[in-house]
């Protein structure tokens, strides 16, 4: 008999058949463990990829909104420059327009003062001419001399 060839008793093959089983079972449950521990990861990245995907949809519709809200933006940013210039002519305008009715205000004043000295001096003038008129018709019921070559409108002084 060799040493490995003992005869052993039937309570330690037992214990020996015992403990293989128990460490097969041992094993099995923590291989069982592992495959359990792979699934539960891969649903994991399964959901974690989906996830992913999701987030990636999610980016490209805030870009599209970004890049819609930049053009809104621009055309705002473009139509208020338009109205500022806008403004700015109808200021100019104003202020031309302004312009032109002071320049016409004056120009009637100095028109309504040169027509009223008018009117005066034609008043004075018209006075004058009326007492030259009496003066001639005092002076022609004193000499009753008309010539008559101008319709009898004028007389002859002697």
């Amino acid at each position: 008999m060799t040493s490995t060839e003992q005869v052993v008793s039937p309570q330690v093959v037992k214990k020996l058949e015992k403990g293989i089983v128990k460490e097969g079972k041992i094993e099995d449950s923590r291989v069982k463990g592992l495959f359990d521990d792979l699934t539960k990861t891969e649903k994991e990245r399964a959901k974690a990829e989906k996830a992913a995907h999701k987030a990636e949809d999610a980016l490209a519709k805030a870009e599209k909104k970004e890049v819609k809200a930049v053009k809104a933006a621009s055309k705002a940013t473009h139509d208020h420059d338009i109205a500022v210039a806008n403004r700015h002519n109808a200021e100019q305008k104003e202020q031309l327009k302004k312009q032109v009715d002071a320049k016409l205000l004056k120009e009637i004043q100095d028109k309504k003062l040169k027509a009223e000295a008018a009117l005066k001096d034609q008043e004075m003038h018209n006075k004058a001419r009326e007492a030259k008129l009496a003066e001639l018709q005092q002076g022609n019921n004193d000499h009753p001399e008309v010539d008559e070559s101008y319709g009898g409108a004028t007389a002859s002084v002697v």
